[in-house]
């Protein structure tokens, strides 16, 4: 209940001698103009414009008080009347030698409660004194109350009848309190901490973190979630607490999250290891080949151990059960063949498996002398080969080497030898003198000719050589 008390008398005495002083004949303005004011700096409206007070204005004129200006959106200047007595707020300027536009200050009160039947909001004069009055007790339904406690400001807080001077803008709360039964539920486990509480208490509520199911299988705590019918807010969760405002008659509940255990590893030890959210996607890689020494050994990826997983290095699935793995290698060994005409089989090859390393068996050479290939020899030690070819088994790392010799092409010496016989031309010869010789020697003196033959590089060599000087080529000894 509000009740309004009107101002002081003091009040009202400067206002009346206000007005007697101005309406003074002492007190003119300039012959043909009348002095206008107010109480409280305003703006008034001087032929239609805005003007601000004090200002003066012709006779004649006309002068308008808006009868509402606002200071703030919580004060507010309501107009009264011209000099107290006259209230039209438009006036027009005949006989007066001055006039006071009279303004009352008001500020905004509201009244704010649980209790719905008390809140409210109005504009209050300045000085005014507001009783305010709130039942003790106030019953809404079964289980739920409101209990007074206190006024937020007054003369009288912890009484129900309260009193409230009004010199600035109030905001005035009625505090009650509501007791509702906070409850906690699961399925799964026992919820603590449920019982009767009062409204805007604050209330724990606490749960098992974790719930194991199976040895790859667990509930964890996610979030709690409020299921009555009125809604609770969970300001907070600390580790299994929730922390909540009391609102209402709260039913409240943990909701726990279905986790499976996911363990991958590799040959470089765990490549994922963690619980992972049913239905959730994980990203799991691995390296196609781990290099164990270069050049030499490394590992190649063969698979999973397990067929719950796509068979490839890389991929994503969608956990919906344990998962356990290991991805399997298998170890290679690096297999390489040289030959100055060309090999094939260098690369890398599983262990245990049989590889066939060839090697050019016959490769092109001249007229007279061609290369052959001899066998490979390396880490195996000398291998025969078959038509260019060896088949060797990997264990270890491989290297071999084609080896070739060269061998005459007699058909063609021959050719040779009997067109040589015929022309007797094919012999290169070297005089030799004795010393002191001149090149006059006397033609009886006797040369000495050496004969010569070529190499497959064409180099020029003793008949009898069976080394090549120039290129080191193995040659056959000629009997002449």
């Amino acid at each position: 209940m509000l009740r309004s008390v009107p101002p002081s008398l003091m009040l009202a005495a400067i206002g009346a001698l206000l007005v007697i002083v101005l309406t003074s004949p002492a007190v003119g303005a300039e012959p043909g103009h009348v002095l206008i004011t107010s109480n409280y700096p305003v703006t008034l409206l001087y032929e239609g414009l805005p003007e601000r007070t004090p200002l003066r204005a012709a006779e004649g004129t006309t002068v308008c008080a808006p009868p509402v200006q606002y200071v703030d959106v919580d004060t507010r200047l309501r107009f009264v009347g011209w000099n107290w007595t006259l209230r039209d707020p438009c006036v027009t300027l005949m006989g007066f030698s001055a006039l006071v536009a009279v303004y009352r200050a008001e500020y905004l009160v509201v009244i704010d409660s649980e209790l719905e039947a008390l809140r409210r909001s109005l504009w209050v004069e300045e000085g005014t004194v507001l009783e305010l009055e709130a039942p003790q007790l106030h019953y809404e339904s079964e289980g739920v109350r409101l209990r007074f406690v206190r006024w937020s400001i007054g003369e009288n807080p912890f009484n129900v009848i309260n009193r409230v001077y009004v010199s600035r803008p109030l905001r005035i709360e009625a505090v009650y309190e509501r007791e509702y039964y906070v409850l906690g539920v699961s399925p799964y486990t026992i919820v603590n901490g449920s019982g009767w509480y009062r409204a805007g208490q604050t209330v724990l509520l606490s749960a098992p973190m974790e719930i194991q199911l199976s040895e790859g299988k667990r509930l964890v705590l996610r979030e709690w979630e409020s299921i009555g019918s009125v809604p609770a807010i969970v300001g907070r969760t600390v580790s299994n607490v929730a922390v909540l405002e009391v609102r209402g008659p709260h039913v409240i509940r943990p909701v726990y999250e279905l986790q499976h255990r996911v363990t991958v590893t590799g040959p470089r030890g765990v490549v994922f290891d963690g619980w992972v959210t049913d239905g959730e996607k994980v990203r799991i890689s691995v390296d196609g080949h781990v290099v164990l020494r270069e050049n030499e050994v490394r590992l190649r990826f063969a698979g999973w151990n397990t067929s719950a997983l796509p068979q490839q290095e890389s991929f994503e699935i969608e956990v919906r059960a344990p998962v356990r793995a290991e991805a399997v290698y298998v170890r290679q060994y690096y297999v390489e063949v040289r030959g100055r005409y060309g090999t094939g089989g260098t690369g890398w090859y599983d262990e245990g498996s049989e590889v066939v390393l060839t090697a050019v068996p016959n490769p092109p050479g001249n007229v007279f002398f061609r290369p052959k290939l001899a066998g490979f020899v390396g880490t195996p030690g000398l291998l025969e080969h078959r038509n260019g070819a060896i088949r060797v088994k990997v264990d270890g790392p491989i290297r071999v080497e084609a080896v070739y010799t060269t061998e005459p092409e007699w058909v063609n010496i021959g050719l040779l030898v009997a067109a040589v016989a015929g022309t007797g031309t094919l012999l290169f010869y070297s005089p030799k003198r004795g010393r002191g010789a001149t090149p006059e020697a006397k033609s009886g003196e006797q040369e000495e000719v050496i004969s010569l033959r070529l190499c497959s590089k064409g180099h020029k060599v003793p008949m009898d050589a069976t080394v090549c000087p120039e290129c080191g080529e193995v040659l056959r000894p000629v009997k002449l």
